[in-house]
């Protein structure tokens, strides 16, 4: 049992800094928004945290954008009384892609697109949204983006170095907090440039180290050595028939995580293009099932070619067969998915309820 002195203690940083003092009553785990991607869900511990602030990076054309619609449509199905918003700092968001990755983009209630002009700008925009506690999910697209007030109105032969950094590095601590006092997730999206501070160049992400101490996931986006999955196609211009890329295989690692094991990867396939052979744009849910399925045990490996989904059912045919299985049982896919999922539950690390209280310093 605590001393008197301990409680006392307690008692008076709660008077003065009220509720950045916390206590560690209740152990709850967190809540997350999934990302489209079952396995990529896996590999973060459930997908992004809420109360949490995350970072997406990789090179241009990675699906960084993609993805992120993703998580939005997941976050308006999750919270259908909250609104999520995109902070369109490159001013080129394609609203019919987003509306065919699932985000309901009409509902002006349920969604909101802003296009500011500098970093402050982003930063009171943020704040804003955050405060409401009407926003389940903020994206801010992108950090490379970005530029501070004395850049954008500054002359040709004036310097403004080092003032985007001060700027988005207040951002990021102020936005941590505000995530978790308003039950919100932040996903900053950030691309590769070149390292020119660096005698051996190379690449590395933009935006200030605030960005690595702040976040709780960083997800680093790249692509497999699998060979794109194409079509052909004939058209108006030419006579020959031409190849056109349908799909492609991304990869995806957990190169930072703060509630889970971190360093797992995922691997999925992304189609830009509906085709009957490969099936609807975007993520493809049941290759993600037969994959993970099988790597968790909630699909059961009976032999070497035979497999046992949940319910009973025996498949052979090896994993050709078990993707034949699921196109027939697509009612499947979400139970592996829960299945799956629950096997790494207890690797995730609990969150705290704060409360607030004297009765120990009586």
């Amino acid at each position: 049992m605590a001393s008197k002195g301990l409680s006392k203690l307690r008692t008076d940083l709660t008077k003065v800094y009220g509720d950045r003092v916390t206590r560690r009553d209740q152990m709850v785990p967190p809540t997350f928004i999934s990302t489209g991607s079952i396995t990529l869900d896996y590999a973060m511990g459930g997908g992004f945290a809420v109360k949490r602030t995350h970072e997406i990076v990789g090179p241009e054309g990675m699906g960084k954008t993609s993805l992120a619609n993703l998580t939005m449509a997941n976050a308006q199905r999750q919270f259908p009384d909250r609104a999520v918003a995109i902070i369109d700092m490159e001013q080129a968001y394609d609203f019919d892609w987003a509306r065919k990755l699932g985000v309901d983009v009409e509902d002006e209630n349920k969604f909101y697109h802003l296009y500011p002009d500098h970093s402050e700008d982003v930063s009171d925009q943020i704040s804003m949204l955050l405060r409401s506690g009407e926003v389940s999910l903020v994206v801010i697209d992108s950090i490379g983006g970005m530029e501070s007030r004395a850049a954008f109105e500054k002359k040709a032969d004036e310097s403004a170095m080092g003032k985007n950094a001060q700027v988005i590095s207040r951002m990021v601590k102020r936005v941590a907090g505000l995530c978790r006092e308003n039950n919100a997730a932040v996903v900053f999206i950030n691309q590769y440039r070149a390292n020119i501070g660096s005698p051996r160049g190379g690449e590395k992400p933009a935006g200030p180290s605030a960005l690595k101490y702040n976040t709780t996931t960083q997800l680093k986006m790249s692509r497999t050595s699998e060979t794109t999955r194409k079509v052909t196609i004939s058209d108006a211009v030419s006579e020959a028939p031409k190849d056109l890329e349908v799909g492609r295989q991304l990869r995806v690692k957990v190169t930072r995580n703060k509630l889970a094991a971190q360093g797992r990867s995922a691997d999925f396939w992304f189609y830009n293009v509906a085709t009957e052979k490969h099936g609807p744009i975007g993520i493809d849910q049941m290759d993600e099932a037969a994959v993970l399925g099988m790597a968790t045990g909630a699909i059961k490996r009976l032999s070497s070619v035979s497999y046992e989904f949940p319910g009973g059912a025996t498949v052979k045919g090896g994993r050709p067969g078990v993707l034949a299985y699921l196109a027939e049982h697509r009612d499947l896919v979400g139970q592996i998915r829960e299945l799956a999922l629950a096997t790494i539950s207890s690797e995730v690390k609990s969150e705290h309820t704060v409360s607030y209280d004297d009765e120990d310093a009586a």
